[in-house]
């Protein structure tokens, strides 16, 4: 039981370790180490957090969220997030992770601001 756990924890952390060497190379973000993690800004503003284990956070704003409601819900692995806009996603695989990326898109052009 304890491999199988093991094994399943790092492959979720692989994940996320994966989405963010993707993340890096996005002209739009900017890289920001934290205490607790990494963080990508885009137009000065955070948009995604990720703490190091399955879980990441994305600012996807209340209007999105909104207007998102019932797909979000639907899908059980994103859920509301500790921060008002916020959403938290568990990234366990390929699937999960280009869902995050596209939704990553979604969050850098709802938080561009007026030019």
């Amino acid at each position: 039981m304890a491999v199988l756990r093991t094994h399943a924890s790092r492959r979720s952390t692989e994940g996320v370790e994966n989405v963010a060497a993707q993340l890096v190379r996005w002209p739009d973000l900017a890289l920001k180490r934290t205490r607790k993690g990494l963080g990508f800004r885009a137009d000065g503003r955070e948009i995604v957090r990720m703490s190091g284990d399955h879980t990441a956070q994305l600012l996807l704003t209340k209007p999105v969220i909104d207007r998102w409601a019932r797909v979000l819900t639907d899908c059980h692995r994103i859920t509301p997030g500790a921060d008002a806009g916020w959403v938290s996603m568990s990234i366990e695989g390929r699937a999960d992770a280009e869902l995050f990326l596209s939704l990553v898109s979604v969050a850098i052009k709802v938080n561009q601001r007026s030019r």
